[in-house]
């Protein structure tokens, strides 16, 4: 599976869910972390694709390691990706299970307030979505997460019957046209969008190849267009998972995107977006077992 084939659905499947639903509503946090165990194993057996592909990874992040190594830390990172998605079945049976720290709050407040609107910008590293749920109990106004509803039936059932409906605006990237549209006029209102710039979805039109980990990968554009088009800020934010309980959301520097002219927009688009991908890269390195793409990230050039 590389980037071009990823149609926004969770890695684990139906089953996956239902088995971690049911450790989280019975288990607890502690016994639901040990019960994940087993699934792992089967599932870091079962999928080929996704083990060589993280294994490819941990050799870009610690080629010190040597092949064993890689495949241990291969493990646990499916483990640490069970551990993730136990969280938000966790967070729905107990919500003071967790616990969060807004450690970029003040940063993040200010842009929230900024006139034009702001682009929270994260990517698929920590828990993004139960990042958005603790956003959303403070008065930050109006927020909108854009994301990709493909989800399979059997996930979303168990996902809703966990934690409930949304608690913040959805817009939908299956229809990337009307998608843009409403991002705009959001921004435009002054709300808050919450975008993911690690995937690609659709026309490679969309993203650009800039260095990450050692070697060109293809990252999307459209925060970034959004952004130029309507003057929003652009803070990348993070949240992720420290010791067994804890998460904290960290907030980098804003900044605002202008294109100078035709002549050398796609050079200036181009900059912002490899700007991302080294403070992207960044975290990666301090937290790799808390990236969450487990396909070829680099395989740009085949479909």
């Amino acid at each position: 599976m590389n980037a071009r084939r990823w149609r926004g659905r969770s890695h684990g499947g139906g089953l996956g869910h239902a088995l971690v639903h049911a450790f989280a509503r019975y288990g607890g946090l502690r016994l639901c972390y040990a019960l994940l165990i087993p699934p792992t194993c089967w599932f870091f057996v079962r999928d080929a694709a996704a083990r060589r592909a993280t294994v490819r990874f941990w050799r870009r992040v610690r080629p010190d390691l040597g092949r064993w190594g890689h495949l241990v830390m291969t493990w646990r990172h499916f483990f640490s990706f069970a551990r993730n998605l136990a969280d938000r079945f966790l967070v729905g049976v107990d919500p003071g299970c967790l616990s969060w720290e807004n450690r970029g709050q003040q940063r993040m407040e200010a842009a929230m307030r900024h006139p034009q609107g702001c682009i929270l910008l994260s990517a698929h590293l920590g828990n993004w979505e139960l990042a958005g749920r603790w956003l959303t109990r403070h008065e930050h106004g109006t927020v909108n997460i854009v994301m990709l509803l493909d989800e399979d039936p059997e996930v979303r059932e168990q996902l809703t019957s966990a934690m409930g409906d949304h608690p913040f605006g959805i817009i939908d990237l299956r229809d990337p046209f009307g998608a843009s549209l409403e991002i705009a006029a959001a921004l435009h209102r002054g709300e808050t969008c919450c975008m993911l710039g690690d995937r690609t979805a659709g026309s490679d039109r969309n993203a650009v190849a800039v260095p990450f980990l050692g070697e060109p990968a293809r990252f999307p554009t459209g925060p970034f267009i959004a952004a130029a088009v309507t003057g929003a800020l652009i803070v990348p934010i993070f949240s992720v998972k420290s010791g067994i309980d804890t998460y904290f959301i960290e907030a980098d520097e804003p900044f605002t995107l202008s294109f100078s002219s035709r002549a050398t927009r796609q050079a200036e688009l181009t900059a912002a977006v490899a700007r991302w991908a080294k403070l992207l890269e960044r975290v990666v390195r301090r937290h790799p077992l808390q990236w969450q793409n487990f396909y070829d990230f680099w395989k740009n050039s085949e479909p």
